[in-house]
């Protein structure tokens, strides 16, 4: 039997952090719809339009600036509930809370922007209205007044990961090469320049870390196993203490010379290592190709 896909719904008044639970549902891999008019959603439901989407795991986020979605979304929700594994999650906060949000970020409720008549009171107090038959179909209501953005991101990773315990750290590994600079976007590096290069082997020098005479070359070090195991050590301890912080993902780097040859054969070896421990692991090569 196959199974469902899971579609979650998030919805509630503006600046209650509707974008913010979107974002980290896409952090976890989820495929995101925002602000969908009703006319799509209708489609969406009846046109089996989910069915064609490759991930099984889905977010739908809606809102009152359409205002025929609520009504839209209350015809075709028992068709979602018989079609997919739903969840409603409603957003609010207090009035106080979402003018001070507002005045801070000095951003216009969106309400406001269709009607220049009514103030923020009038916009926050009308938002609450038309979304009061979504907010009467929530799954969960959660009161986003006390709660920083920091907070509620780990509530979304705690609660919505598809991983069977409901919690996972994705683990990204990424080999380059040092001449190429340093990337911006690793959490955590190690220089391997250290060990002996295959670069200086001619039967070697054209070939890549992802070729098993370039592999045997770098594990023949005794010291490069050493260096696999501590890093397995490392990042086995750190692993709960990010599922506990709520952190989502995480990226080691392995840097040589070039990139070619042994952080590739590295990344490689802690990349079939670490599938066999953690849930989520890739793995990228970024100037395998280079020079």
């Amino acid at each position: 039997m196959t199974r469902k896909k899971k579609l979650v719904i998030i919805s509630g008044l503006a600046g209650s952090g509707k974008t913010i639970v979107i974002h980290a549902l896409e952090d976890l891999g989820y495929y995101c719809i925002d602000n969908l008019p009703a006319v799509f959603l209708k489609a969406l439901a009846s046109e089996n339009v989910f069915e064609h989407i490759q991930s099984e795991f889905i977010a739908l986020g809606l809102d009152s600036r359409d205002v025929q979605t609520i009504s839209t979304f209350q015809s075709v929700f028992p068709y979602l509930q018989k079609k997919y594994d739903i969840f409603v999650l409603y957003l609010c906060s207090s009035e106080e809370v979402l003018s001070k949000r507002f005045r801070e970020t000095r951003r216009q409720h969106p309400l406001i922007a269709k009607d220049a008549q009514i103030n923020l009171h009038q916009a926050i107090q009308l938002d609450e209205k038309m979304l009061e038959p979504i907010s009467n179909l929530a799954h969960r209501l959660i009161d986003t007044s006390e709660l920083s953005v920091h907070e509620l991101k780990r509530f979304v990773y705690h609660n919505f990961s598809f991983h069977e315990d409901g919690k996972c750290v994705m683990v990204h590994l990424v080999s380059f090469g040092f001449k190429y600079g340093v990337p911006k976007d690793i959490d955590m590096l190690f220089d391997v320049r250290c060990f002996k290069n295959p670069f200086y082997d001619p039967a070697l020098k054209n070939l890549t870390g992802l070729e098993k005479a370039v592999k045997n070359y770098v594990f023949a070090d005794k010291n490069v196993h050493l260096f696999i195991e501590k890093i397995s050590d490392f990042i086995a301890f750190f692993y709960p203490l990010y599922l506990e912080e709520g952190k989502h993902s995480f990226s080691l780097g392995i840097g040589c010379t070039g990139g070619k040859h042994r952080s590739v054969a590295i990344i490689e070896e802690l990349a079939d290592k670490f599938r066999s421990e953690f849930p989520f692991v890739s793995a990228e090569h970024r100037h395998l190709n280079r020079g």
